[in-house]
């Protein structure tokens, strides 16, 4: 089963001219556009109503600035309420699907997006099922975003059954949204799921994702 989004309220890195890193750590919760110091941010998700399918999300309020003190480019960073967010392009393989998360900006002035978004996934009670996703793939540079101009990062999501921790029935269990924290800010998109279940284990790794590109 594609576990493919509809509409709901569901981090790279400054380089310093040396070659982009790869990076592999989970995703706790909202990134930070330039890793260059920690945050601890809080989660106040948007809301909405979404079906199974591909399908948009509209931004709620709150972002958050560069980690570190490191000025960001022309533009400014795209706050989560001048972002909307879309699912595209499921296609799935063996035991795995992959899909495009896409940001476009909803504003009046061109913004920018850098780096990795925070993903995990909800039950119906808003509660975060498994691990959050693992950053895949080198930081990226960032990018800049004219008035509806939109911006992509590639999700893989490991079906429930295959890896071992959620290869029984037990081990899954359903769940109602994807949360999407778009880089440097601290308030959450979200897409809403239909029949999808996830791996409630807090150790199995089912998600990955890449940082945002053109």
């Amino acid at each position: 089963m594609l576990p493919l989004m509809l509409a709901a309220g569901c981090a790279g890195s400054s380089d310093g001219g040396k070659a982009p890193a790869t990076v592999t750590a989970p995703l706790g919760g909202p990134p930070a556009a330039w890793p260059t110091g920690p945050t601890t941010p809080t989660t106040a998700d948007a809301g909405g109503a979404r079906a199974a399918g591909a399908g948009t999300a509209t931004g709620a309020s709150g972002a958050g600035a560069p980690a570190g003190g490191v000025t960001a480019p022309a533009g400014g960073l795209c706050p989560t309420a001048r972002l909307a967010l879309r699912s595209t392009d499921a296609q799935g393989t063996a035991g795995s699907t992959y899909e495009n998360l896409v940001l476009t900006n909803t504003g009046t002035k061109p913004c920018v997006v850098r780096g990795f978004p925070g993903v995990s996934y909800l039950d119906a009670a808003g509660r975060q099922v498994g691990v959050a996703a693992a950053r895949s793939g080198p930081a990226g540079s960032a990018v800049r975003l004219a008035p509806g101009a939109s911006a992509k990062a590639t999700l893989r999501t490991v079906h429930p059954g295959i890896q071992k921790g959620c290869d029984e029935p037990e081990q899954s269990t359903p769940v109602a949204a994807l949360r999407v924290f778009p880089p440097a800010n601290t308030t959450a998109l979200r897409l809403a799921l239909s029949d999808v279940s996830a791996c409630s284990s807090p150790t199995v790794q089912q998600l990955s994702v890449t940082t945002f590109t053109r």
